[in-house]
Parts: structure tokens; sequence; C-alpha cells
């Protein structure tokens, strides 16, 4: 590899000076007069004969393909921009949870999917909830999605979250040796009846009492699940939150144990408390350098999940409405408001009065917020960002994607 570093940093040298030369030439950009053409002749021809070659003309085709080799180089050195690379040579991951529409507001993921698909490196399906005896229950997976997405080489897995069930307790496939055998037992011959190429686990709300019983979970699915289906978890943020929402979570045991982590940075506040940002920034970073530093996870195995949501509370209420960006976007071109950027949280607001004459806030997230997460990761060197959800972002959030990353497909 140095060799050919040394070589098209040698070419790329013989190329300034032939244009330099050129340049002086022509004087400027003026064309060619006769001797000046003459000279450029009589250069190409000693290019020419460095390879053992005669004449101009060969100069010329000596020229053209050191070129388009030097670009091709370049381009695989890294000398343009192309896909970022994090440590180890990893593509950044652009992760997109998948949902099939909850309402108007909530809509399908698909037609998102549909139009990023080039910037997507994978999509987690939101369709099955495990309960606590360990049985699945499916939530309209559709195979045509699946096929749609597979077919344009993105990579294709399925969230699956956990559910009381008839057994009344949201972590008795954990807790319950057989039902926590029954659980694995029933992921693996979903994913291998369906094909899928990873599994994330999104259990939440979990009793402090499941920790050691989800890291055996954890310990036992990746035994179990065929060779090459990843395994990732999504996990509560450590700092800044209730042990009844991160109590569960032994994260430098799950880190090694899964492919990585999805950290949800947000909900800081969110319906049930008062009203204030989602996200805040430095919530964010504090918790990321507590995974890297503290729990000494590597950086690799850490991704962010930036939401594209947020929620709206009456002034003085701790009820609030969620919504997707999409709405909250329509809501301020319909009330005509001016929304702010919080100096402390770095996170946007706005307030309108209803037609009861009600003050009302909105605190959510958009593309700003996206933006200063994939930075984040990008300097952390985490393995990427993962939006929740698809469909509920709006153009912007995939303009600032784009920008900061150009990924590149691979799981």
């Amino acid at each position: 590899m140095e060799t050919w570093r040394r070589w098209s940093a040698q070419t790329v040298a013989w190329l300034r000076e032939g244009i330099q030369r050129s340049r002086a030439l022509c004087g400027g950009s003026r064309p060619l007069s006769g001797d000046a053409a003459g000279g450029a002749r009589r250069g190409l021809a000693r290019l020419a004969g460095l390879f053992g070659l005669r004449g101009w003309r060969a100069g010329v085709a000596v020229t053209t393909s050191a070129l388009a080799l030097v670009l091709v180089v370049g381009m695989s050195l890294g000398m343009w921009r192309g896909a970022r690379r994090m440590p180890g040579g990893n593509p950044p991951k652009v992760i997109g949870f998948y949902q099939n529409g909850w309402s108007a507001i909530y809509r399908s993921s698909f037609p998102s999917v549909r139009q990023h698909y080039t910037t997507l490196n994978t999509v987690l399906a939101f369709w099955y909830s495990i309960d606590g005896s360990g049985q699945i229950h499916a939530h309209q997976p559709s195979p045509g999605v699946t096929q749609w997405i597979e077919s344009h080489q993105m990579h294709m897995g399925v969230l699956i979250n956990n559910i009381a069930g008839s057994s009344g307790n949201n972590a008795g496939m954990l807790t319950d040796p057989a039902a926590r055998a029954a659980a694995v037992k029933n992921i693996v011959t979903l994913v291998r009846q369906k094909h899928y190429q990873e599994v994330n686990i999104d259990f939440e709300l979990l009793h402090p009492s499941a920790r050691q019983g989800l890291v055996t979970f954890m310990q036992d699915l990746r035994t179990a699940l065929p060779k090459g289906v990843v395994l990732s978890e999504s996990v509560f943020p450590r700092l800044g939150v209730p042990s009844q929402l991160n109590g569960a979570y032994d994260y430098p045991a799950l880190a090694k144990v899964v492919d990585y982590l999805v950290v949800m940075l947000y909900d800081k506040h969110s319906n049930g408390g008062p009203a204030g940002p989602v996200s805040p920034y430095s919530w964010v970073v504090e918790n990321m350098n507590w995974l890297l530093h503290t729990a000494r996870i590597p950086a690799d195995k850490l991704v962010i999940a930036a939401g594209v949501y947020g929620y709206d509370w009456q002034v003085g209420s701790t009820t609030a409405t969620e919504m997707p960006l999409t709405e909250i976007q329509a809501k301020i071109k319909t009330l005509g408001v001016t929304p702010r950027m919080d100096a402390s949280s770095e996170n946007p607001y706005f307030y309108y009065t209803d037609s009861s004459g009600n003050r009302h806030v909105v605190w959510y997230q958009n593309q700003v917020t996206v933006q200063q997460r994939l930075q984040l990761a990008e300097k952390l060197g985490l393995r990427g960002m993962a939006i929740w959800a698809l469909g509920e972002e709006t153009p912007a959030v995939w303009s600032v994607i784009e920008q900061t990353w150009t990924a590149k497909k691979g799981a």
C-alpha cells in the first residue's frame, strides 16, 4: 500500500508540474501558440520515453492512463469525499427503524425506505413482540417489504420488544429458565423461516431484578442464532434516567455479547413529566462519554439513536402528545410561529395558543439535532447512527445525513 501511495504521489507531482508548464506555455488561459504547442508535444514525447514509448501521442496516452489510475487510487485511499469510515475500516451505519403506520399521522415507513435506500445501510422493522412466557406475537410483518429491501442490497432485520402477555410479567422470558429457553427457540425459528439478517432486542421497562436474566438471555440467543446473523440491542442511556428505565442493563456485559448497542438518547422529557427538551445535547455527550470511558465499551459497538419527533404540552401540564417531525413542521407552518433554539439544551421549541385560549409549548428534534449526533458519532468513532423512526422525518433530515456522511451499503 505504501508503494502505491508513493507512486500516486510522484505521478501527481509530475502531472502538477506538467500543468504548470502548460500554463506557462499558454500564458494563462490563452490558446497555445505554435512554439508553445511544439514545446508541449516535445514534453509529452519525453514523458513517453520514460516508459520506453515513442511520440507525443504516446505521451498523451500515458498521461491519461496515469490520471485515471490516480483517481482510482485516490478514491480508494480516501483522497476524495466518499463513504467515511470508522476505525477498523468499517463504513458508518445509517440505521432506520421501520413501522407499518399507526395512524394518519404516523404513516408507514416504506415510502421513506424507497426514497432513501441509497443512504440507508440497515432497516430494522418493528414487526414482533415476545411475551413473558416466551411466545412471539406478530404485528403484520410484510414479506413484500422484506423482499424489496433485500433486492436493493440493504441489510434487513427485525426489532423485537417485550410485552407482558398472559403471564402478566414483561420480564418473564428473562427470569424464568423455561420461558427464556422458549423465547430463544422461537426467535431462532422465526429468523430461520424468514431469513432475517439481524435481530434487535428492545426490552424496556424491565425491573432491575431482571438484570442477570437479560445478560443470560442475550448470551443464549447469541449462541443459538444462525452464523452471520447480527444481534443488536436497544438500551436506555445510563445517566439522567430513572432506574426503572435502565436498572436492568448491565452495559459492559451486554456489549460483550452483541454486535452493537443502540443507545436511545431521547425522551429526557416526555409524556408524564414536565415540559422540556427531548434530547439535550450535553446529556447525549455525557452518556456517550460514560459508555466509552467508564463502561469501557469499544466505540465500534455503539450507535447513537436520534429521534425525529417531539412532544406538545399545555403549559403547566405533565400530559404531552407525541408528534412526528412532519406533523410538527406542518403545525409550525399553519400557525406561522417561529421556533427558537434553546441555548442550554440545543433543542428547538416554540409556543402557541390553541383555539380555546390555552398556551402550549412544543419541544422536538429536527435536522439540527440529527446533525449534532452525526457529528458526535463521527468525532467519537462510533459505529453509526439510528433514526426513530422512518417516515417521521422531513427532507431536511436526509439532507444533513447526506452532507455529513455519504453512507455505504453494508452491515
